[in-house]
Formats: structure tokens, C-alpha cells, sequence
């Protein structure tokens, strides 16, 4: 096999590496930005054909439209305020482990994002947080099949391409008990371009606590040993940090994020969730540290929304609320001029300076304002 698909349709899903039975293919940085891609060792090869049948690019996945829309956040005050848009992500895991099942999502461990198994309450925790990064998969969907195979539910959390994958590597008889929750993804940075930046603006201090986000406040905070060694808040500082602001603006995504087939109204998961931006009324009540959208697409994803009802605060709204809120659930991101500028300087000047070419307009325009408030 020369060529699974095109590259620029590549995902990055790993469907094809997990798939294929001479375990022949690996991912590996084969992109300016460090993204990662399918690379296949040609001696071993058997031409099976196996990695281009499971590959959601070549054949896509059932897709449903959501029929109602739900703002929510976990009742539980610690809960709320140590995850992310609401909770949703880990109401919906502490309800899988409750049902005896198991959990994979997204952990952020020191400068490592990858998808885990999670079989128990206590490290739940280490999948909470947003993480703006593409994460590592591994062999996350031969685990989940071989739970499966074994007749345990399992739920799965990760990007709509990270759904897509494992649902077309598992079969009709095991899919009745695996659970998929999509998120709301804006397009994927690489993590080898987030190690080099961080390299970079620590001097070499290898953070072993990265984060993204705090609540609804976004920021890239590093901490080493319990000790801030960075931070950078986007709207405080904005073009500042410029993975950040890179990641802001649709700069560094991988290829595929710019014609995404998952970024519509149309979802391939049993439930979206994501953060409910653009609330046109008020909630009876307050949250002030994020609200997330629930978007229910299959009978598993009314049973998902029903299994956290008693602790979730869950008020209906309309879909068309939540689809103007989020852009990416209309479009994916477009690809204007500064992106391509960015992607063609990238290689000579890094992410810093390359970032500060594409938008010296803006920021000179923030200086502006800055100067006129202080007069």
C-alpha cells in the first residue's frame, strides 16, 4: 500500500494504524507544523487493503442532525469549577463508571497529550481540561475494542474525527454498547509544535501541569512543581503568546481542518457537547465559570443526557441558538490570507515571529487603543 489517502484529507485519526493486522503503519511528523501521518514500512506490507477500508476519509460515517439543543453545568460546586464549559465531559464519564463501564479521553500529562483508559472514579480527574492540541491515539481503539469484544460499555470522548475513526473499526455486534461524545473542535495545532514553544518560552523548564483554560477564561498557564512559570491570558494580553493566539486565530491547524466535513450541524457522535456561546437569554441561574451546549443525536445520547439529569443543571434550548453560538458547528475555519502567509513563513521563522508577521496591522491597532485609553 503506497498511499491511504490524500494528505491533505488526513485526519490523523490513526483508524489505519490501529486497523492494520501487520502493525505496519505509524504516525509519525511528516508535516511543516509537526502534525503527524500515517508512514507505512513498505517490507512489511501484506497490501491487505484494511487501513483504506477503515478510513474515515475514504468511507464517512453515519451523521445525525440534533432535533433539541441543552445549556447546562454540574450541580456539584467542585466539580463545576475544575472542569471546563460545564462538566458535561465528566458528569457523562462518572456516569459510564457508575454503569461498570470504561472511559477514554483526552489526558494532559506534563507536555504529552493522549488519549487513556480509565476504568475508575478516582483518575477521572485526569481528563478534565480543555486541551488545544491534537492528541496522541496510540492503540486507544484496539482498547476500546478489546473492552468491547469483552461485552463492557465503553464511552469514548475526543474530536469528531477521533469519533468517526472508532466507529469505523468497531463492528454492528459491539457497537451497541460503545457511547461517543464529540466535542466542538475548532481545528487541531500539533503537539510537536506546542514542546517546541514551550521550549522556547521556558528556557528549557520542562512544566509538568499545562493548562488552557480556567472556567470560561482562556489562557495558556504553565506550572512546575506547583509553581506558575508562565502564563500568557488571551484577552489580557492579547497577541502575546503566539501558539496561543496561532490557535486562536485558525493558524496552525492541521490541513484537514480547513475543509472539515465534521464542522456542521450535522454530528457523527451519539451527543456534541462543547461551550454554549452566545446565550441570547438569561438562565434562571448563574454560571460563572462556563455553560456547556448539549447537542443529543441517537437514543445512547438521550440515555447519556438522562444519566447525569439528577446532578446537571439541564435547560432546553433551541439548536439554532446553539449552531449561531458556534462557529463550528456552521463552517469550518476558512482559510484566508494571513493563514497562508503563516504556513509559508513558518519553516524559516518559527511560530513567534512568523505569528507577529501575519498580524503586525492588529497589533499595531492594539497599541492604538492602549495609548489612547491611557491619554
Amino acid at each position: 500500500m503506497k498511499l491511504i489517502c490524500e494528505k491533505s484529507q488526513c485526519t490523523g485519526c490513526a483508524a489505519c494504524a490501529n486497523r492494520c493486522p501487520k502493525h505496519c503503519i505509524s504516525m509519525v511528523e511528516t508535516s511543516v507544523l509537526g502534525h503527524l501521518y500515517p508512514q507505512i514500512d513498505q517490507k512489511s506490507c501484506i497490501d491487505c487493503g484494511a487501513c483504506q477500508k477503515v478510513c474515515p476519509a475514504l468511507h464517512p460515517v453515519e451523521m445525525h442532525r440534533p432535533a433539541t439543543a441543552y445549556a447546562g453545568w454540574d450541580k456539584n460546586n467542585e466539580e463545576y469549577v475544575t472542569s471546563t464549559s460545564g462538566g458535561a465531559a465528566s458528569a457523562f464519564s462518572r456516569w459510564m463508571i457508575s454503569q461498570g463501564g470504561v472511559v477514554y479521553g483526552c489526558s494532559m500529562s506534563g507536555m504529552e497529550a493522549r488519549h487513556i483508559r480509565v476504568d475508575n472514579v478516582i483518575d477521572l480527574y485526569k481528563l478534565k481540561g480543555s486541551k488545544y492540541v491534537q492528541s496522541t491515539i496510540g492503540d486507544c481503539y484496539r482498547q476500546a475494542l478489546s473492552d468491547l469484544h469483552q461485552g463492557r460499555k465503553v464511552l469514548f470522548i475526543g474530536t469528531p474525527c477521533q469519533v468517526a475513526a472508532l466507529k469505523s473499526l468497531v463492528s454492528r455486534k459491539d457497537e451497541q454498547l460503545l457511547y461517543t461524545v464529540d466535542l466542538i473542535c475548532h481545528g487541531v495545532p500539533s503537539l510537536a509544535q506546542l514542546k517546541r514553544h514551550i521550549n522556547k518560552i521556558t528556557k528549557g523548564k520542562i512544566p509538568d501541569e499545562i493548562y488552557f483554560r480556567k472556567g470560561s477564561y482562556l489562557l495558556l498557564l504553565l506550572l512546575l512543581n506547583g509553581k506558575e512559570i508562565y502564563r500568557s491570558e488571551l484577552f489580557k494580553q492579547r497577541y502575546k503568546d503566539s501558539y496561543y493566539n496561532a490557535f486562536f486565530d485558525g493558524f496552525s491547524y492541521r490541513e484537514s481542518c480547513y475543509h472539515c466535513r465534521y464542522a456542521n450541524s450535522d454530528r457523527c457522535s451519539d451527543i456534541t457537547i462543547g461551550d454554549f456561546w452566545g446565550l441570547r437569554g438569561e438562565l434562571p441561574l448563574a454560571h460563572p465559570d462556563g455553560c456547556s451546549v448539549l447537542l443529543p443525536l441517537t437514543d445512547k445520547g438521550n440515555e447519556l443526557l438522562s444519566g447525569i439529569s439528577d446532578g446537571f443543571h439541564l435547560f432546553e434550548r433551541s439548536v439554532e441558538e446553539a449552531v449561531q453560538g458556534n462557529d463550528q458547528l456552521r463552517h469550518p475555519k476558512r482559510k484566508n490570507w494571513r493563514i497562508k502567509l503563516y504556513r509559508f513563513l513558518y519553516p524559516a521563522f518559527g511560530d513567534g515571529w512568523t505569528f507577529r508577521l501575519c498580524v503586525p496591522d492588529k497589533i499595531l491597532r492594539m497599541h492604538l487603543r492602549k495609548l489612547i485609553k491611557g491619554k
